[in-house]
């Protein structure tokens, strides 16, 4: 049987979930522990990279901090995934403002489990290869410039594994959020020769 994925940038018994796009039912939702490490593991690697001037084409950074793993902000991104409805949505935090990357592909086949790997790594980071340093935030690599804020050291994330029906139905929708947000009108993070090299 041939099969069709598509992604999209902008959890086996059968789930249902009363709000969204959910009208057929979820079949995987949440984010284990072996996938928290993960995703924590790699977003501290490639700040790593951008602090020790491996990432081909951006300078150096020499302040970005070491994230850590928010429960919270994982929570909220784990509602946001549960609506089924592919789209940026609002977070309110008390402690500071909170950023947002989402990511959906579609399937025509069941295929179970979260690809963190393809869809957070491949998509959101490699951003950077279009990203021009002196020009500030741009529209088209902000998921990778959120990834590289420099103040920005929480992250929580969700997923969710649905089924909407028709030619494609499978849908695997991703949501991270991120404190303090990123993306304000300034640069990414400082460049020099050194510092920070293992994160702040």
């Amino acid at each position: 049987m041939q099969l069709f994925i598509i992604s999209f940038l902008a959890f086996c018994g059968l789930i249902v979930l009363c709000n969204g796009e959910c009208t057929e039912g979820v079949y995987e939702y949440g984010v284990s522990e072996e996938e928290k490490n993960y995703i924590l593991e790699t977003h501290n690697s490639l700040r790593e990279d951008l602090a020790n001037d491996r990432v081909p084409g951006q300078p150096r950074a020499i302040n970005l901090k070491r994230f850590e793993w928010d429960d919270y902000l994982a929570g909220q991104a784990q509602d946001i995934a549960n609506t089924c409805e592919y789209g940026h949505r609002p977070v309110q935090d008390s402690r500071d403002s909170v950023g947002q990357n989402i990511a959906r592909s579609q399937t025509t086949n069941y295929i179970p489990g979260a690809n963190w790997t393809e869809t957070l790594i491949s998509q959101w980071w490699d951003e950077y290869k279009k990203y021009v340093y002196q020009d500030g935030v741009q529209d088209d690599t902000l998921h990778y410039t959120q990834m590289a804020w420099d103040d920005t050291h929480l992250v929580g994330c969700g997923y969710t594994y649905y089924d909407v029906g028709g030619e494609f139905p499978f849908f695997k929708f991703y949501v991270c959020n991120y404190s303090p947000a990123g993306n304000s009108d300034r640069y990414p993070y400082q460049t020099g020769e050194s510092g920070c090299e293992n994160l702040c």
